[in-house]
């Protein structure tokens, strides 16, 4: 079976040299190729982390994998080499391979790098291609692959405090001819940032969550980025790790666009997790008609997780958990 796109009338002569082994190909994909839609979320579903999409993220098996491509020859991969095994930050380092044609055509092999954090404070990417190199090989032939990694490639967007890091861990990366075909791996240290707990007794953006049930992101007129607004039932946002210090007693939330009725819980832990709180939330008379709203909340200390349930349709730009004393 052969799939091509309409790439002009000069495709058909680059097909038969491909069919017939004038040419040795090493295209390669810039996508997933799923075995079904079935695998995926619903269409307007973005979130590719909870969604599973993408190769960073999906954990099922492919039709073909990020990156994949055949060639008339084959490749062999060796002596994956770091240059160090621990490294600061704002460091770099090299990673070099050895790349031998073992098959009896010439052909191109793309070299790809790939890498990963071992353990992170939030979710990572099983895998990040980081970079690829095109190399021709005559048959019999080697040569050593080099790639420069910067630690600063490996830095994610910490939301407890709204800025890119690079977090202090053990970080693997992986080398090989695609994402679904990684044949050598070398692991390293970074020494960079430890998240802290975060604080909650300053206004806290509802978007930047943790995790998240049955809520979409949507605008806020009043700056400060997005908003967020739940729909269906069981919708909730969670913040991790949470440092409620000696304890709170108060809760405050900027919200729009209530239907009658609403109200928010706060709880320990679990979105059915101990109740410490419950704000009501009366109409602000229409949609981004924003209004701030208050509760007082018992029995919330210590390092937690925090839960904000809705119940009822509200709009939320951004809340805080506090001592009123």
């Amino acid at each position: 079976m052969l799939y091509s796109s309409h790439a002009g009338q000069e495709l058909g002569h680059a097909v038969a040299d491909v069919l017939f082994g004038d040419y040795n190909p090493a295209g390669r994909l810039n996508m997933t190729w799923y075995r079904s839609a079935d695998q995926l979320p619903d269409l307007m579903d973005y979130d590719i982390i909870k969604g599973k999409r993408t190769y960073q993220y999906f954990d099922g098996e492919v039709l073909y994998p990020f990156g994949h491509g055949r060639s008339f020859t084959d490749f062999q991969y060796s002596d994956l080499r770091l240059s160090d095994a621990e490294i600061n930050s704002d460091g770099q380092l090299e990673v070099t391979i050895r790349i031998e044609n073992i098959g009896n055509l010439a052909g191109d092999e793309v070299v790809q790098l790939y890498a990963r954090a071992n353990e992170s404070r939030v979710q990572r990417p099983f895998k990040t291609l980081k970079g690829f190199q095109r190399v021709h090989l005559l048959p019999g032939l080697s040569e050593i692959v080099t790639f420069t990694l910067l630690m600063a490639e490996l830095a994610f967007w910490d939301v407890t405090r709204d800025r890119y890091c690079v977090e202090s861990g053990a970080y693997t990366v992986m080398v090989g001819s695609s994402s679904g075909s990684l044949l050598a791996e070398a692991s390293f240290s970074v020494h960079g940032e430890t998240i802290p707990a975060r604080k909650l007794d300053n206004p806290v953006r509802a978007a930047n969550y943790d995790d998240y049930e049955g809520v979409y992101l949507d605008a806020c007129c009043e700056g400060g980025g997005a908003s967020l607004r739940n729909h269906g039932v069981a919708a909730w946002i969670a913040f991790q790790n949470a440092d409620l210090g000696s304890g709170v007693d108060a809760f405050e939330a900027r919200v729009a666009q209530a239907e009658a009725g609403a109200k928010i819980e706060i709880r320990l832990d679990a979105p059915d997790g101990r109740l410490i709180g419950i704000c009501a939330v009366s109409p602000t008379g229409g949609w981004q008609a924003w209004t701030t709203v208050k509760a007082e909340l018992s029995g919330a200390a210590g390092i937690r997780d925090v839960y904000l349930i809705f119940d009822g349709t509200v709009q939320i730009s951004w809340f805080r958990l506090y001592s009123s004393s």
